[in-house]
This record gives C-alpha cells, structure tokens and sequence, in this order.
C-alpha cells in the first residue's frame, strides 16, 4: 500500500467558509483523494487552521511547520510521498515576510523532510516523493483584518517562487490557482468551495499516479 501524507492549512483540514467548521471526509480534498485512489493507497490528513511554513504566532501557537513536521513524520513513516500545500497564513500582516522568505521557509520543510529520512532510514524507510502546492490565491481579502493588499500581491507570487524551489530541490510542483478560479473560493475569498475541493483531489490523484504509480 502506498502511503501519502497531505500536510497543509485550513484548506486541507477542510475548513467551511462563513461557518469555521470542517467539511466531512468525503468533500475535502484530501479525503476525497483516498475515495478516487482506492484501495492500494492510504492517504494522511494533516491540516491545521492558521498553519504557516515556518513563523511563529503568539495569537495563535504551534502553526509553524517546522516545529510539527519531524513528530508528524516520525508518526507516520514510513511513506512514499509527502503533498505540502501551505503559503496562504504566511502573508499575514503580522509576520511581515516577503514572499522570498515564506520560501525560505518551504526549503526548511523540504530539508527538515529529507534530514530525517536520511538519518532515520533503518525505522523510517528511504525518503519520500515531495509534492509542493502553491495555494489558490485570495482575490481580495474579503474583510479578513489579518490580510491586506500586500498580503494578496505575495500570494500572486508564490507559484514563482515555490516552482523554483522545486526545481532546484527535485520536488514536483503544480499551481493550484491554475486549476481552481476565485469563484470557486467561499464568501471569505479564501476557502475551498465543495467543488473546488472535489477539482482539487482530480487533479492531485493524477499527479499522485503520476509520480508514485
């Protein structure tokens, strides 16, 4: 059986726009990935509302990636690919990073992914396939306080920046902005709709058979 871990924000734990509760398995995209795979994979779903690359908040504790993604890994090792869609809570006003930085922060998973597979091989397995998501883009801030037009203009560039950090690193890659419009985001201008969910795992099973088989 393959093993796939889905390591993302709001969006991957399935957070429902204009209510703040979590879509049920069958709608979220990572669920919905297990249903179109089948059988022969067993998809982990790890999102977490607020999570950010690697930052820090005092507002709201333990969304950094970096200080989760080792006891996640050492959970639920071995696998054979790891899917990150994160990027979105880092253009938060408040942490006051460019986009250059959030992927500085990306390259930080990447390597934290691949020191603890290389070091923990014997109980662990060999490292897995890293799948990077650049996430849907907000269109406006849709009333949010924590975000502002600089916080929309970094989440444009992210795509840019996350493809060469793949690239450079051996990581597949893939624009969800490409695959899911701003009219398919909920009220707030920033979580899935239960269609862009659905669109979503679509296009993630492909490239899930794609890279793994």
């Amino acid at each position: 059986m393959k093993e796939i871990l889905c390591f993302g924000d709001s969006n991957t734990h399935g957070y429902i726009p204009g209510v703040g509760t979590r879509y049920p398995s069958d709608i979220r995209w990572s669920g919905r990935l297990s249903g179109l795979l089948g059988n022969e994979y067993h998809v982990i779903e790890e999102g977490m509302n607020g999570r950010t690359t690697a930052f820090e908040d005092e507002l709201q504790p333990y969304r950094s990636a970096l200080g989760y993604i080792d006891p996640c890994l050492k959970s639920h090792a071995p696998l054979d690919l790891v899917i990150i869609m994160l990027g979105t809570n880092d253009t938060k006003c408040r942490y006051r990073v460019s986009a250059e930085e959030i992927g500085f922060g990306m390259r930080e998973l990447i390597h934290h992914i691949r020191s603890f597979f290389t070091f923990n091989s014997s109980q662990a397995g060999p490292c897995p396939r890293i799948l990077i998501l650049s996430p849907v883009p907000m269109p406006d801030t849709g009333g949010d306080p924590e975000m502002d037009e600089a916080s929309l203009e970094k989440q444009r560039r992210l795509p840019e920046v996350y493809r060469s950090i793949a690239l450079e690193n051996d990581c597949a890659f893939a624009e969800a902005g490409k695959w899911i419009g701003p009219e398919l985001l909920g009220s707030d201008c920033c979580h899935l709709s239960p269609e862009a969910h659905s669109i979503l795992a679509e296009r993630i099973a492909e490239l899930v058979r794609k890279l793994i088989g």
